[in-house]
């Protein structure tokens, strides 16, 4: 069980949960909240790679920086905890042989005046054996130069990143599409 709240499964897994509420047709899944990466964020912001990238000029620097720290992310594993909760959560799906959706969902996506849309991971195509890595790309996506050039110039607060991560079904479709509720360049309706 999981709070719903947006500082907890992030934008898109809130209009997700949304979604599923309202009985529309959206694939099964679950979502890991924030406070399962709290460990990994502490473990990260003890490294050189995070103090270089607080220091990080953003014109020459924060490439690098960005790289280093994803790199260190892709270190991580999860912890036994870490594994249980997500086994037991992937146990409740009759999906034997199926693939899953991971899907990078911030607290900070999908708000008024800001979306980072494109910032963050969504990694297709994953079996179960390959959930932990696919989980860990996700993550490290809140480190990418993309993400810290915006959060910087929205004045975000980069030095506190948050991400919760939601796993789906995948479903295979024959066409997909994206619905508007405002047009997206002039914001009106």
């Amino acid at each position: 069980p999981v709070n719903g709240s947006l500082a907890s499964v992030g934008g898109k897994a809130q209009s997700l949960i949304r979604m599923i509420e309202l009985n529309l047709p959206v694939p099964s899944g679950f979502v890991i909240p924030v406070e399962f990466f709290s460990n990994w964020f502490e473990t990260i912001k003890k490294t050189d790679a995070w103090k270089a990238f607080l220091e990080a000029d953003m014109h020459s620097q924060l490439r690098s920086s960005c790289d280093a720290i994803k790199a260190e992310a892709t270190k991580l594993s999860f912890s036994k905890e870490q594994k249980d909760t997500v086994n037991t959560a992937l146990s409740k799906f009759n999906h034997t042989g199926g693939l899953f959706a991971v899907r990078s969902s911030s607290p900070e996506e999908d708000l008024e005046g800001s979306s980072f849309a494109g910032g963050y991971e969504t990694i297709l195509g994953v079996t179960k054996e390959g959930i932990e890595q696919a989980v860990k790309k996700a993550f490290a996506s809140c480190f990418d130069q993309r993400v810290a050039v915006y959060k910087k110039q929205d004045n975000f607060d980069f030095r506190n990143p948050k991400i919760a991560v939601a796993i789906q079904t995948q479903i295979a479709s024959d066409v997909a599409g994206v619905g508007f509720s405002l047009n997206p360049v002039s914001n009106s309706y």
